[in-house]
């Protein structure tokens, strides 16, 4: 007897422990809950019109630390409705996405930025609740009728953080009816401007918004679409813009012709011409920040203002024909504002003064100190000579011939000569005069020689004719 109550004592506890097992191991419902992703359909209008605007938004139930989604693939009837846009949900602000149209379907792929490369510092997104994924825009087209059906036909991959693929389940569809009434619809789908962004973001039920517009800017092109493809827009205040505040103000419309909504812009033109943290970096490295030109700056000869883009910024700028180099007023932090010299091909920036900068065709020349240790052109003396109205310190030889120690935007310096006929400076050859003076020391000794040839004919002649005098007339010989 007592065998058998041990034996079933021991069954007993080997069938507590077995259970105990088996519900450790299984997952528990909110595991089941945390690892299926329920997703549904919701439109926004349930009654358009043709013309009209319908928001289609897909939601999630759950997001467990989800990095990437799709390809999800979502089935419209293009024949009834054209598509217009897609917004991610707030609540996954950090995902980037891909949005590609065939036919009747718009397929959209979003992953977390920042998971891209497998690896991240951040968490990833996690929640519990309903959220919207995303949400896709349709425009009903001109001669729909009945009903446009929406509908998930590919739920594609949900991807956690972990690699793991999380499991889906597709709800419902949806179809919108098409109403025959006339709309009295008169918001905006979007709004944007050509110059600037507009503040806070678009939303078709916010109709106060800023913006700031640099100095340049004197017209502005106002993009803005219906929600209602029949709403009029009438806008106002974005041409001949001042400096300081402009409003401008878009009026829509409804196909009702009664119904209207304002959204108004107030836009800043800026004083400056200078956008702002306009910076340039020259070939060593030295930051210099752009600035207005003071009032009243002239600009040399030759020189036209303008704006000149450079790093993406339009800047203000003193311009010449024929020049690679442009004028900037810009500041190092350390020496005072000025123009500076910069040659985009170069990357060079230096200081511009009318009394040291040589502007000749297409050259600029600088005046340089000579080193110590150069040797001064040969037979020229130290010289000043007044060259369109400034007076340059050099050396000039016997033949009046003037050289002036000048470098190129290379920073390259040398011996340039002025010529008198051109107006410009050259750089400077000496000229080799080896050759001249052997053959005048030749020449010099072909003329000795000639002249002594030519004595030591004279003497034979005179002999030869004493001689010859002599025979015929000779002296009578005393006895």
């Amino acid at each position: 007897m007592r065998t058998v109550i041990r034996r079933r004592i021991c069954a007993f506890m080997v069938l507590v422990m077995t259970l105990s097992v088996i519900v450790y191991l299984m997952p528990s419902r909110d595991a089941d809950a945390a690892s299926l992703i329920n997703l549904s359909v919701k439109a926004n209008n349930t009654d358009p019109g043709a013309g009209d605007v319908v928001t289609i938004s897909v939601y999630a139930d759950n997001f467990p630390e989800i990095v990437s989604f799709g390809p999800m693939k979502i089935h419209f009837d293009a024949a009834l409705a054209e598509y217009v846009s897609v917004e991610l949900g707030p609540e996954i602000s950090s995902f980037i996405y891909n949005v590609t149209q065939d036919n009747n379907y718009v397929n959209i792929s979003a992953i977390d930025q920042y998971f891209q490369d497998g690896e991240s510092e951040h968490s990833a997104f996690d929640i519990d609740e309903q959220m919207i994924l995303f949400t896709i825009s349709f425009r009903v087209k001109q001669d729909a009728s009945g009903q446009i059906p929406f509908w998930i036909e590919e739920p594609g991959d949900f991807i956690s953080s972990d690699g793991k693929k999380v499991s889906t389940v597709v709800d419902n569809s949806i179809s919108v009816t098409i109403s025959n009434r006339i709309s009295s619809e008169a918001a905006l789908l979007s709004l944007s401007i050509n110059e600037g962004t507009i503040e806070p973001p678009f939303d078709t039920d916010i109709t106060e918004y800023e913006a700031t517009v640099e100095r340049t800017v004197t017209d502005l092109y106002v993009n803005a679409t219906p929600s209602n493809l029949w709403a009029g827009i009438v806008i106002n205040g974005n041409n001949n813009l001042q400096i300081g505040e402009n409003f401008v103000t878009v009026i829509v419309t409804a196909q009702d012709g009664v119904t209207q909504k304002e959204y108004h812009i107030k836009v800043t033109r800026k004083e400056s011409y200078v956008p702002d943290n306009a910076v340039l970096v020259d070939d060593k490295g030295v930051s210099y920040n752009f600035l207005d030109y003071p009032q009243n700056t002239d600009p040399p000869e030759g020189f036209t203002t303008g704006i000149k883009t450079i790093n993406d910024f339009s800047v203000p700028a003193f311009v010449k024909d024929g020049f690679s180099s442009v004028l900037f007023y810009l500041y190092d932090g350390e020496n005072p504002p000025g123009l500076y010299l910069y040659n985009e091909d170069l990357k060079t920036v230096i200081p511009y003064r009318e009394d040291l900068t040589v502007m000749q065709s297409s050259k600029i020349l600088f005046r340089a100190n000579i080193p110590e240790d150069l040797e001064l052109p040969k037979d020229f003396v130290n010289s000043e000579r007044a060259i369109n109205d400034i007076l340059y310190t050099g050396y000039t030889d016997a033949e009046g011939r003037f050289v002036c120690y000048l470098a190129d935007e290379a920073g390259e310096a040398d011996f340039y000569s002025y010529d008198e006929v051109d107006h410009i400076f050259v750089r400077y050859v000496p000229v080799d005069r080896t050759a001249q003076k052997a053959y005048s020391a030749l020449l010099t000794v072909f003329m000795i020689t000639t002249a002594v040839e030519a004595l030591f004919l004279v003497v034979i002649v005179i002999i030869v004719h004493r001689v010859l005098s002599q025979r015929k007339n000779p002296k009578p010989r005393r006895v």
